[in-house]
């Protein structure tokens, strides 16, 4: 795959004078990015214990509200759930965590020079061919395996991406985020009024990245994630059906210790048709790219989100509390 440093743009950086958390964050990330890389992955194996400790105690603090990582198992392995099978789980999420945290305090420390000895790029020529075609890409992933490398190795290898962020509710962590996203080259855009800049830039023919895995309670097209109905955003769909650009679906997953997999789950192009109908197909196939990704890496998604909180209307729960299984028609079979 051909490299290069992706056209920069400055990154902005949440405004306000550095405190006490931007020093211990930068401290922090200094030294994690200065240990060999084994080192590194050890310390966060020490940590994965209390993260996994402090999991199970806020899970027996969320469960009578119905939600947690457990309701989100039960969710999606139904039958297949069972005690022990939730305790290892949580076991290799907690580790997930833990090594998520040294993953995006390096980043950093890749380059368009070594990106290749950590990082499988090979789908990222998918996503240049479909640039190829002059509408643009828009890249859907969700909170799985090291999601921020997305956008990041893309941009090292010479892709133009403009990536959608939800602002922190620490000024401190975000603007750390930015720096380390700056890294790449890649242009951040607020959620706000962020549709105009998006089909502006596929227009231009470059990729735009969402994550898309989150409960949509505003605007929600159903359906089926992880076998289960779910509230989903069609910003996607939407911004297809104004530029036409080709949708992929995407994930870069841990394989190892700093070594990861870019993958493009599937393509979903437009098709003409009922405004409605077309929302709702490709908001399905979206859905079905990502259950795949989750699946083939399942410590590697955030569990503990209210993916499933914002239910159709009319719908019952089962007899076990939670949402029905969908149906046959609604997975598309």
């Amino acid at each position: 795959m051909r490299s290069g440093a992706a056209p920069r743009k400055k990154h902005e950086v949440p405004p306000g004078p550095p405190g006490l958390g931007d020093l211990l964050l930068g401290l922090a990330s200094r030294g994690v990015a200065r240990l060999p890389e084994s080192v590194a992955y050890r310390g966060a194996d020490v940590l994965a214990g209390p993260i996994a400790f402090f999991a199970r105690r806020h899970e027996r603090r969320v469960a009578p509200e119905g939600r947690g990582i457990v309701r989100n198992q039960r969710i999606a392995w139904r039958d297949g759930w069972s005690e022990e099978r939730s305790r290892t789980h949580l076991r290799g999420f907690a580790r997930h965590l833990a090594w998520l945290l040294v993953d995006i305090l390096r980043m950093p420390t890749l380059t368009a020079a070594n990106l290749e000895r950590h990082v499988e790029v090979e789908d990222y020529e998918r996503v240049r061919d479909l640039c190829a075609e002059g509408r643009g890409v828009i890249c859907v992933s969700g909170h799985i395996g090291v999601w921020e490398l997305c956008p990041y190795a893309g941009s090292l290898l010479g892709l133009r991406i403009h990536v959608v962020a939800r602002p922190l509710s620490s000024a401190p962590l975000e603007r750390a985020l930015a720096r380390v996203r700056a890294a790449s080259g890649q242009i951040m855009i607020r959620q706000e009024n962020a549709l105009l800049r998006l089909v502006r830039a596929l227009g231009r023919g470059e990729v735009v990245g969402l994550l898309l895995d989150e409960d949509e309670a505003r605007d929600p097209v159903f359906a089926p994630f992880l076998g289960t109905q779910a509230a989903t955003s069609p910003a996607a769909a939407e911004l297809q059906r104004r530029s036409g650009a080709p949708i992929a679906v995407v994930s870069c997953g841990r394989i190892g210790r700093a070594r990861y997999r870019f993958r493009v789950w599937r393509v979903i192009r437009a098709q003409p048709g009922n405004e409605d109908d077309e929302r709702r197909r490709v908001v399905g196939e979206m859905n079905r790219g990502l259950s795949e990704a989750i699946r083939d890496a399942p410590d590697q998604w955030l569990w503990g989100s209210r993916r499933f909180r914002t239910r159709p209307p009319g719908e019952r729960p089962g007899a076990d509390g939670l949402p029905p299984v969908a149906t046959s028609a609604e997975r598309g079979g």
